[in-house]
């Protein structure tokens, strides 16, 4: 069973300030990144970070990410394209 994990970057205005997907998930599949690729020496505006699975391998469809995102801005399907 492969997951795949979608972040609706409109829904998710500010991953920095919440976190709560990064937290809460037990095998670490969530990651958090930036939209603008790496700025050496620069600082990163917070609004250009986002929340993406990084591993996705690993996911067990537990479902607690999607449960305590505040926004609804998660959304896990299984393969074949059934939501989980």
């Amino acid at each position: 069973m492969l997951a795949t994990i979608v972040v609706e970057d409109s829904k998710c205005p500010d991953p920095l300030a919440c976190r709560k997907c990064l937290l809460v998930c037990p095998t670490r599949v969530l990651g958090l990144g930036t939209d603008v690729g790496p700025q050496k020496y620069r600082e990163i505006d917070p609004e250009h970070f986002i929340v993406r699975g990084v591993r996705e391998q690993f996911c067990t469809v537990c479902m607690k990410c999607v449960e305590v995102c505040p926004n609804g801005a998660i959304q896990v399907t299984v393969e074949g394209g059934v939501p989980a």
